[in-house]
């Protein structure tokens, strides 16, 4: 059961990436800066602007908000997964 919120949340961490900046740039800052968090922070903390940094990294933060999405999806499933009683 887990498992099945891990692969929707790998594949919703690759969507996100292109939603983001299209909902940053078109809709709301504010949800654009949660789904690319991970962009954002590596951003700050390796102090390159987004639109400068090259491809390898962007395939790397790509990968990398695949695992993070998963491991949060993850989480919430195991939250919601019912106990035995």
């Amino acid at each position: 059961m887990i498992y099945i919120f891990i692969i929707f949340g790998a594949a919703f961490g690759l969507i996100a990436v292109p939603l983001g900046f299209f909902i940053g740039l078109q809709v709301s800052p504010i949800l654009a800066n949660i789904l690319l968090f991970p962009f954002i922070t590596a951003s700050w903390l390796l102090d390159v602007p987004l639109g400068e940094m090259s491809g390898l990294l962007r395939i790397c933060l790509t990968v990398l908000s695949s695992i993070i999405w998963a491991g949060l999806f993850g989480f919430v499933g195991s939250l919601l997964k019912k106990k035995p009683s």
